[in-house]
């Protein structure tokens, strides 16, 4: 008789990661958790320490395996910064109007929600600001080629372009309208002379 196959890490935080994106950290359960995980409390305990060890850890393995891991070096490499600014966009936009996840972002949506414990909401505020780095020194690479219009000011640009990313995430939640999420993001980047039509060729 075959033995039973053994989840290993990734995939256990992949099925708590599911539970906690659509109900969030408080209003998910011990209870939730052993039932997508088919593990037992003490056997998650033993992995993770507890529910918020857990919950770290999805986090982590989250932003690990979206924009940060692979794809933010991808457009920071390119020789134009402005197309990796746009490709940013235009890859934030699809995975907002994605119907195969949980609507939202699961970081911005824990910084929302304010339940997880301080250490998860540091972490979040940490990957959170890889994105802003991001933005920011793609626009002083920018600024430094001259593509970008006299005046503007890389640290001050990226806080702006980093409040549409947060006001995307949140909108594509509350109204997913694909003309919405196109407008707002390109009212942030028309005044430092970008445009989504920037987007360079998917990986």
């Amino acid at each position: 008789m075959p033995r039973p196959r053994t989840l290993n890490d990734d995939e256990i935080l992949d099925r708590a990661r599911d539970v906690f994106w659509r109900q969030g950290y408080a209003g998910t359960s011990l209870r939730d958790l052993t039932e997508a995980t088919k593990l037992s409390a003490a056997a998650l305990y033993n992995r993770f320490g507890d529910k918020a060890g857990l919950f770290r850890e999805v986090l982590r393995r989250y932003a690990d395996t979206g924009l940060s891991d692979t794809f933010l070096p991808h457009l920071a490499s390119l020789p134009d910064p402005r197309e990796g600014i746009a490709g940013f966009f235009a890859k934030l936009i699809v995975l907002s109007l994605s119907a195969e996840t949980p609507s939202g972002c699961l970081l911005i949506n824990t910084a929302l929600d304010g339940s997880a414990d301080p250490a998860s909401l540091a972490l979040v505020r940490e990957r959170l600001g890889e994105v802003e780095t991001f933005l920011r020194a793609q626009l002083e690479r920018a600024k430094d080629m001259a593509l970008l219009p006299a005046g503007v000011v890389p640290a001050l640009a990226a806080e702006g372009l980093f409040g549409a990313v947060l006001g995307l995430r949140v909108l594509a939640r509350l109204d997913p309208d694909p003309v919405r999420l196109h407008r707002l993001v390109e009212a942030a980047l028309t005044p430092i002379g970008l445009s989504l039509n920037m987007e360079p060729d998917r990986q």
